[in-house]
């Protein structure tokens, strides 16, 4: 009796977390979700690495509401440009002067990334806890939601600087890392992405704008 009365004082000194107290504690630690609400906008300059010393110059604007995104990519056969202006989704391939108008997978993918906003973790709604355990020397909780698209998503949140270092969604994974501060936010400056089990495509923040003022034309097909 007396050790079951002190496992049930341990276990209330401790109450396991709930998978919304591991998103405040990661958005606290970050800035804060007051911090992460009043961003409005953002863009961000950097590249893909494409291996062999090769890079691909890239340039993204996006607003949170409504969520549109562009993405100007400059590969080696030219620029490829993507938007999403809140209700379709296109691209304008290398050296092509058509638009094309973007449906399925292609259309989910950059709605995805416009929904999410400054920070997928951010716009989780009602997330879920779905395990714990230790990755590539990380202790961690995982965060499973889904965006209104119906996508899902899982993060992997380091339970001692509460920083997402992994991430699951729709077709691929990611590592995520090189946090800096921008604004009075910690924001992940590279990401690592790419189907499971295959060497992932890094792609590099280099500098980063919080709530620009940006044309709302820039987000509609050419």
């Amino acid at each position: 009796p007396a050790v079951v009365a002190l496992a049930a004082v341990a276990l209330g000194a401790n109450p396991p977390l709930t998978a919304r107290k591991v998103v405040e504690n990661s958005l606290a630690a970050r800035g804060g979700a007051a911090g992460f609400s009043a961003v409005h906008s953002l863009s961000f300059r950097g590249h893909l690495d494409l291996g062999q010393g090769n890079s691909a110059p890239l340039a993204v604007w996006m607003t949170v509401q409504p969520p549109r995104i562009r993405i100007e990519l400059n590969l080696p056969q030219g620029k490829m440009v993507q938007g999403y202006d809140g209700q379709t989704a296109w691209m304008l391939p290398p050296g092509q002067t058509s638009v094309q108008i973007l449906a399925g997978d292609q259309a989910k993918s950059l709605q995805d990334q416009a929904m999410s906003g400054v920070d997928l973790l951010a716009a989780a709604v009602t997330p879920v806890l779905a395990g714990a355990g230790r990755l590539d020397g990380h202790d961690y909780d995982k965060i499973q939601f889904s965006l209104p698209t119906g996508d899902t998503f899982t993060q992997y949140i380091d339970t001692h600087t509460w920083l997402a270092f992994h991430e699951e969604y729709p077709g691929g994974v990611e590592e995520i890392g090189e946090y800096q501060r921008t604004g009075g936010l910690l924001l992940p400056m590279r990401f690592v992405s790419g189907p499971a089990g295959r060497p992932g495509t890094p792609l590099v923040r280099e500098q980063i704008s919080l709530n620009p003022a940006i044309n709302p034309a820039m987000f509609s097909r050419p």
